[in-house]
């Protein structure tokens, strides 16, 4: 298979006609000498010298700087390979790619793959995209070239609502070769679409994402349904807040291409709950809004003689329980309860009594008050309006007037739009003293208040002007009464929003992407308050948040999908996979790399001209081999006694004695490691701490690795506590080890002298291996001692500042000896030397 060459730059190009003038500057003879007087030259006046060669590279070298100026040139000028397809190309290709909302976990694959099918063509190919998803009217085809093709594609971006496939296959070019790039997934409308592309090639890439096609507030929780696509198996639920922050996450297990989620949540994150997400994209995105959840609602009822089937609590529990967490409840347990909603029916509150509830209004909670015989006669310090005496009574033996049906609602209340049923009739009223201050949200036919209101510092005070039972009304016979307990339910979280009904339009407030983010509507959008309850997802009505006054309502993806909805894969009837074609090689990289290696050889030549890349490859090695200063961290190590506290404390002593050393000398131990020497490995630690006071025997493999650990330069301190001794039980510990014989050191010994000269040790007499005193090059590989070195170290055990400075001293000489061995031994005869030289001793 042939190709062809392109440049993205070819005006670039032009700057290798300026090489042949390189290669002249290059080889050009090197500047003139300077002319300098100097008065005995003119001793060669007479001397025939012949001028110098001119000093000019080699033309290899000139030819090499050259090649590496011509790759630069080429590589910036953007060479494209472009190989050449088995098949004819097309003058015409129109490229139809899915972009609703089961592309948008995908997108940026089926974009590059649009792409990538574009370069693969010659540069007289013509394009058009055609999405199959449109908010209005269906894009016409329009004929480009490749790189605005491109740049369409790359402008393009998923919806988030189904594709309109049938209406695409019904607007497609004619004359032209077809590629379909598409989600993989079937649905009602590629039938046709298929049909219309009969013979063209497909590119399809399944989803990658879940999508939530159920999903619901419980009385404890969530629940609802994932469908996977396929070939997931498994996938994460997230409960977020409105705040952004994670609830509850469940893992998902699904069976077949479903799972079933119920999950458990209380009151206050079932409330707080904005979305599940199973992914990112919109499908898998389920928005949550305040209508959606149960509040809680307590009723009070007043006394009563009535039967518990016929009072009004039952008739306001039997409408509210659908819908809320009702709890029944008294007057004064009422003001401690967590809710923002009390329905109270008949409860002529004393003011006194009535305090605690009030002050709950006064925060934000609102209460409705239904009329009654008691309020009626006493009045109510929680109803809104203040009440005449007395029920006004319409219908019966002893009044005139007939009971009246309801007149009707307030256009911007809570109530406005509610049906109102012909048996719905009032036969007793309580009418209000003074209503100026109140808001009236339901009247009469003959116009007096059936439903008033007052603001109440940030809550609401409602009274329904008749009873929650039937003796007043057939109102709570009616779907009405519970319609309107319904409505009244919003106000518990938000007080402040009383126009609520949605009677009128809602509007796109705040429209969810196909990739699961808030964007703004980028047109308005309006649903009729008769269709909101059947929106779905589509270009007219876009998911998101829509508004009516100040009622808000979700309309999910999920309404679009359906129940039963499944990712079904896409048929391939009647089209032809995709034409797999290298994309083009895009090689002015690798001719840009080219030309910086050249550039190094040319460097390394040069140097090597110069006579000086031997010294410059030495000193490289040297700064790249790794020197004494950046040796790893030294560590002191003690053997692990199983009692924490002991352990510690000698962890303390070490720590101490190494932040002495590090004041003090040139090494710097990090921290002590505490070692079980049957197990561990030694072979790090300069210098081991065996507390025998503690650890009073040895394992034969604690005892085997020891000789070793010693064989090989290694240093154990054995401190038993305590001066040796009888009783010590220095023999039998340190029998399994085998040592040569001891000898206790003295003042000459080098141990004295490694950094400190030291006449005695603190904690008594300190024993090593004879002959180690430094006449040869032997070091001892154990000194025994009983000091309780540790705790004279970390300060535990209390002693003059002498005596800690003297055991501090004898632990940095125990260090350095174990570092330098007897590098300190020839001090030995510094006394002698001294007093050949007549100098002072120290």
């Amino acid at each position: 298979m042939g190709g062809a060459f392109s440049f993205a730059l070819p005006w670039l190009l032009a700057a290798g006609l300026a090489l042949p003038f390189l290669w002249f500057l290059l080889r050009r003879l090197p500047p003139a000498v300077r002319r300098v007087r100097l008065p005995s030259i003119v001793l060669l006046d007479n001397a025939e010298i012949p001028p110098p060669p001119a000093a000019t590279p080699p033309w290899w070298l000139v030819l090499l700087r050259i090649g590496i100026v011509a790759l630069l040139i080429a590589g910036l000028a953007g060479p494209i390979w472009k190989q050449t397809p088995a098949t004819a190309p097309p003058a015409r290709l129109a490229i139809v790619i899915d972009n609703g909302w089961s592309a948008a976990s995908q997108w940026d694959r089926l974009v590059t793959a649009a792409s990538e099918r574009i370069e693969t063509l010659p540069d007289t190919t013509r394009f058009t995209v055609l999405p199959t998803a449109f908010d209005g009217p269906v894009p016409a085809a329009h004929w480009v070239d490749a790189p605005t093709a491109k740049a369409q594609l790359a402008a393009l971006s998923p919806l988030p609502w189904p594709a309109e496939r049938a209406r695409r296959a019904a607007a497609l070019p004619e004359d032209a070769a077809f590629l379909w790039v598409s989600d993989g997934v079937e649905d009602a409308d590629a039938p046709a679409l298929r049909r219309a592309l009969a013979g063209a090639e497909l590119l399809a890439l399944p989803p990658t994402e879940p999508a939530i096609r159920a999903a619901g507030r419980t009385n404890e929780g969530w629940s609802g349904q994932i469908v996977a696509p396929p070939g997931l198996a498994s996938a994460s639920l997230r409960f977020r807040s409105r705040r952004g922050e994670t609830l509850f996450s469940e893992p998902l297990v699904f069976d077949g291409d479903v799972a079933t989620f119920r999950i458990r949540l209380d009151a206050s994150e079932r409330a707080d709950v904005s979305r599940l997400t199973a992914g990112s994209s919109a499908q898998a995105i389920w928005l949550a809004d305040g209508s959606a959840a149960r509040p809680r609602v307590v009723v009070v009822e007043g006394p009563s003689n009535a039967p518990p089937l016929e009072s009004g609590g039952y008739y306001v529990r039997r409408a509210l329980e659908p819908h809320a967490d009702v709890r029944a409840g008294t007057i004064a347990d009422a003001a401690d309860d967590p809710a923002t909603l009390f329905v109270l029916t008949d409860v002529a509150a004393e003011p006194e009594q009535a305090k605690p509830l009030l002050d709950r209004v006064e925060k934000g909670a609102v209460v409705i008050l239904f009329a009654g015989p008691r309020i009626a006669e006493n009045g109510s310090a929680l109803s809104p309006v203040p009440l005449r005496a007395g029920a006004r009574a319409l219908g019966g033996v002893l009044s005139w007037q007939q009971p009246q049906a309801i007149g009707g609602f307030e256009e911007t209340g809570p109530l406005a739009g509610l049906a109102i049923p012909e048996e719905a009739r009032i036969s007793r009223q309580l009418l209000a003293a003074s209503d100026n201050d109140a808001m009236r949200w339901a009247w009469l036919a003959d116009g007096t208040p059936m439903v008033s209101a007052a603001r109440r510092g940030a809550g609401l005070l409602i009274l329904v002007h008749t009873a929650a039972d039937p003796s007043w009304s057939t109102l709570p016979l009616s779907g009405l009464f519970e319609a309107m307990l319904r409505r009244l339910l919003p106000l518990g979280a938000n007080p402040a929003s009383i126009d609520i009904a949605g009677a009128k339009p809602w509007v796109l407030e705040r429209m969810l992407g196909a990739r699961g983010q808030w964007q703004e509507p980028e047109r308005p959008v309006t649903i009729p308050a008769s269709r909101i309850d059947a929106a779905t997802a589509s270009a007219a009505t876009p998911p998101g948040l829509y508004r009516s006054g100040d009622a808000r309502r979700i309309v999910n993806l999920a309404g679009a999908l359906g129940p039963r909805f499944s990712f079904a894969p896409l048929a391939t009837d009647g089209l032809r996979p995709a034409v797999e074609a290298a994309p083009p090689l895009d090689i002015g990289a690798w001719l840009i790399f080219a030309a910086v290696l050249l550039a190094l050889v040319d460097i390394l030549v040069a140097l090597r001209l110069r006579g000086v890349l031997v010294p410059f490859g030495a000193a490289l090695l040297v700064m790249l081999a790794p020197g004494a200063a950046h040796a790893a961290d030294l560590q002191l190590a003690y053997v692990r006694t199983g009692s924490a506290a002991t352990d510690a404390g000698v962890a303390r002593g070490l720590e101490s004695l190494g932040q002495t050393l590090t004041r003090r000398t040139s090494v710097s131990p990090g921290k002590p490691a505490a070692v079980d020497p049957a197990r561990d490995p030694l072979g790090a630690y300069p210098v081991l701490y065996w507390p025998a006071a503690t650890v009073r025997s040895m394992s034969p493999a604690a005892a085997l690795r020891l000789r070793a650990y010693i064989a090989a330069g290694g240093l154990v301190l054995f401190d038993f506590g305590r001066p040796l001794g009888a009783g010590s039980g220095a023999r039998d510990l340190l029998e399994p080890l085998g040592l040569p014989a001891l000898s206790e050191v003295g003042s000459e010994h080098v141990l004295s002298r490694s950094f400190y000269l030291l006449s005695t040790h603190a904690g008594g007499a300190v024993w090593a291996e004879a002959g180690s005193e430094g006449e040869d090059s032997h070091v001892s590989g154990v000194v025994i001692g009983g000091g309780d070195w540790a705790s004279l170290w970390s300060g535990d055990r209390v002693v003059s500042q002498a005596q800690r400075e003297q055991a501090l001293r004898f632990g940095v000489n125990l260090v350095m000896y174990a570092l330098t061995g007897t590098y300190k031994a020839d001090q030995v005869h510094t006394r002698a030397l001294l007093d050949r030289m007549g100098g002072p001793q120290r």
